[in-house]
């Protein structure tokens, strides 16, 4: 309920700002302030279409900051229809204390996920209220995804990762402007879901980030996962290109093509394109447009495959938590993916993109039924076999997550100083998202998998206040409520100390380790473990690249 209150107009470096004062809808009702649709970079529009953003500078006047800004353009995160905008380079700061540059609060920085494809820093999903109860600014940030996002010419006029640019200039704002919203630019937590746990990995190899943020959280994401990177950027253009009606493949003649043709139109083209191959679909989730490396340019977001500057060491050592949820292969329930025909009638379709395996085609048959037998026990799955279907959401859950975090955890722990809090996320509730997606996307075979773990995405439920009209979400139970305070105020703590634990926590969290590994269950009990995290399916597929090595 917003309210009149004379601390919801804010002079900042840049201008003056009228927000709103609102109450938190966690069990405090605290009072804070939100000041919404702050640009931070000139609308990407016109002659800046496809090039790395602009800083907004100042505005005249009192800007009216009572309302979000734009979604990037694209399809709505869950329900598909056509939202948002071009100009679409905002951000939303949330706060108990505005205009007090003494408070001097952790700043935790929010980048959403959505494949890099769709998705918005808007209350709509990510509701500041209940880590704004835990005494933090809270920022969450719109950039450009898809085409508009993530197009590569490989040359010096479009070298790719303008969304990945666009939260860097985020990031910069932040450093610039957060001590006017009582924020401490020295004590700057990014962290991220999905594609957006895989951007903050992105900004941790990336040099143009480093000094922007002073932990980093990623959960579910990360960049050395298959989806979240490109290695072709060139043939999605020219595919995309000629979808729109344009055969060339000069990248200068495709480029002022492209720039004639609305957002709209972009998006639309998109989900057209056919250059998705069968095994693609399933291990990139049919995405097309990601980040990539820059061949050319002379300020570089990407000089390298995330997976070579990993094993280099060549990453931002901050305190960092990673973690994953224990069935984020339900996604593939969720986005209508998992076509039982397809992968018994070729099972090489179970043999990772990222694997190097130069062989016979009958060779990737029998690693693929060997990867179908080790997930499924069986030489086939089939919706009438739910163990089957399991398996094959592990599989889903392997090759699209935990193998990232694997990976990623073993070159962090080998470089980095700073430590590294590992997590597996298992509460399940009848609020998460897999509760309301899954029978919406399969009526008859969803509801059977609802409760069988926790989603890709069913942690977010926990972490902000959701405002979808189309699918209100339940109020908490007592369970859910005593879940949630210990989880956010954990996030919180982290941002606000480098070391998630606190007196209540009722456990010891401790750093993962090479020599000792560790990682912490989250569920109604929270269970430490001294283990890595899938330890029989990760030396699976340790052992197979070992064996082949990493195509890229």
């Amino acid at each position: 309920m917003a309210e009149e209150d004379p601390r919801a107009v804010l002079s900042t470096k840049l201008g003056q700002l009228k927000g709103l004062a609102r109450t938190s809808a966690g069990p405090l009702k605290k009072t804070y302030y939100s000041f919404q649709g702050i640009p931070y970079a000139k609308p990407p529009i016109g002659n800046l279409r496809f090039k790395p953003p602009q800083p907004f500078g100042k505005w005249e006047g009192v800007r009216d900051a009572t309302k979000e800004g734009n979604d990037t353009a694209q399809k709505h995160m869950l329900f598909n229809y056509p939202v948002g905008d071009e100009d679409c380079l905002y951000l939303n700061v949330y706060t108990t204390q505005p205009g007090d540059e003494s408070a001097k609060k952790a700043v935790m920085v929010w980048i959403h996920g959505g494949g890099f494809t769709r998705g918005s820093g808007s209350s709509e999903i990510y509701g500041p209220d209940y880590l704004i109860e835990n005494d933090v600014v809270f920022v969450a940030i719109n950039y450009r995804c898809g085409v508009l996002g993530f197009l590569s010419l490989q040359n010096d006029v479009v070298p790719g990762n303008n969304g990945l640019k666009d939260q860097n200039l985020a990031l910069r704002w932040v450093q610039e402007n957060i001590s006017s919203f009582g924020g401490d630019p020295n004590n700057v937590t990014i962290f991220g879901q999905s594609a957006g746990g895989a951007s903050v990995h992105y900004h941790l190899l990336s040099p143009l980030s480093r000094g922007l943020f002073h932990k980093a959280i990623l959960q579910s994401g990360f960049s050395v996962c298959q989806w979240a990177f490109q290695q072709d950027p060139l043939s999605r253009v020219f595919q995309l290109a000629e979808e729109l009606g344009c055969s060339s493949r000069d990248p200068d003649t495709i480029l002022e093509f492209l720039k004639t043709i609305p957002a709209t139109a972009l998006v639309q083209a998109q989900d057209k394109v056919e250059l998705i191959s069968a095994k693609e679909k399933i291990h990139k989730f049919s995405l097309l447009f990601m980040p990539c490396v820059e061949v050319t340019g002379t300020a570089p977001f990407l000089t390298d495959s995330p997976k070579k500057l990993m094993e280099g060491g060549e990453f931002y050592d901050v305190p960092m938590i990673i973690g994953v949820t224990d069935k984020e292969g339900m996604l593939s329930l969720a986005l209508k993916e998992i076509d039982c025909d397809a992968v018994n009638k070729d099972p090489s379709l179970f043999v990772p993109s990222d694997l190097k395996l130069h062989a016979p085609a009958e060779d990737h048959l029998k690693l693929g039924r060997d990867i179908l037998q080790f997930y499924t026990k069986k030489a086939a799955i089939s919706w009438d076999d739910r163990d089957t279907i399991l398996g094959y959401i592990d599989f889903i859950t392997d090759i699209g997550f935990a193998n990232g975090l694997d990976f990623s955890r073993k070159y962090f722990l080998k470089h980095k100083k700073a430590a590294v809090y590992q997590y597996l996320f298992t509460y399940t509730s009848p609020r998460g998202f897999s509760s309301f997606l899954l029978p919406m996307s399969y009526p008859e075979r969803g509801p059977q998998y609802v409760g069988c773990g926790a989603s890709h995405g069913d942690e977010l439920i926990h972490q902000f206040k959701t405002n979808m009209a189309q699918a209100p979400a339940p109020p908490p139970s007592p369970e859910d409520q005593q879940f949630m305070d210990k989880f956010v105020l954990t996030w919180t703590t982290f941002s606000k100390t480098g070391n998630p634990n606190w007196s209540g926590l009722g456990v010891t969290w401790q750093a993962d380790s090479s020599h000792n590994p560790h990682h912490l269950t989250l569920n109604q009990t929270w269970q430490p473990t001294d283990t890595i995290i899938f330890p029989q399916r990760m030396e699976f597929w340790k052992k197979l690249y070992e064996k082949y090595s990493y195509a890229y």
